[in-house]
């Protein structure tokens, strides 16, 4: 048998035992399949999103040892947690809308505009576009609530998570009750910013005065009384979780 011949024939051989020990390992383990890198990275991911549950999970076991150390501290000196819980809740209250609050910030009264009684509408004007709206008043909550207002109010109706803004013609009903212009707006935070918010080149508040003509008056005030929610709340969905 030539030289050639021979190392054929090996490598044939290595070739077969390859294949044998290849299905032999698999009939090992059936269950046995590729890692792709896909399913590596989602593992990873998975791992990611487990770590920072865990993290939360510690953060929220602090903050009830805390609690718990609170407790007991108040429970030695005064043999009652009364009054802890009774500041919790007026803390929440004061949160979600139910405590009246006060504090320095900004006050925007928005007036249907004067411009239809002093001049002509022009070709395609309607008196609707100088009314004062629903969304407008909207715009002006939302862009004080990303200035930070932690207490606001319209017509001294305590605007909440659950608050209604709704246009009833040249009226706006809020929280179930109907208001006619002017509408005054009253926000509770960081006066400075507050008043930046309302005053800068292109917010909503100077659209409205310049492009729409509406009578936008702010004023920045030391202390401002904003009243709480009191209107009663029926959940109809909402139910209390296990």
């Amino acid at each position: 048998m030539s030289k050639k011949i021979k190392q054929k024939s090996i490598i044939c051989l290595m070739f077969l035992l390859g294949i044998i020990i290849s299905i032999h390992m698999k009939s090992l383990n059936p269950n046995n399949t590729f890692v792709t890198l896909k399913s590596i990275k989602e593992m990873e991911n998975q791992i990611n999103l487990e770590r920072v549950e865990l993290e939360n999970i510690k953060k929220l076991v602090f903050e009830k040892k805390s609690d718990v150390a609170k407790y007991e501290l108040e429970l030695d000196e005064s043999g009652s947690i009364s009054s802890i819980l009774e500041n919790e809740l007026k803390d929440i209250k004061i949160i979600t809308g139910f405590e009246d609050v006060k504090g320095e910030g900004v006050i925007v009264e928005l007036k249907d505009s004067e411009k239809p009684l002093e001049e002509p509408l022009e070709e395609g004007e309607t008196l609707n576009n100088y009314l004062v709206h629903d969304i407008d008043v909207l715009m002006i909550v939302n862009d004080l609530k990303v200035a930070g207002a932690e207490a606001i109010s319209i017509n001294g109706e305590r605007v909440i998570s659950l608050s209604e803004i709704k246009c009833s013609g040249p009226t706006i009903t809020v929280n179930g009750s109907t208001y006619g212009p002017p509408f005054v707006i009253k926000a509770i935070g960081n006066k400075k910013l507050l008043q930046a918010a309302m005053q800068a080149p292109n917010s909503y508040a100077v659209l409205l005065k310049y492009i729409s003509k509406i009578d936008v008056n702010l004023k920045v005030m030391d202390e401002i009384i904003i009243p709480k929610y009191d209107k009663k709340i029926n959940f109809t969905y909402i139910k209390e979780g296990d």
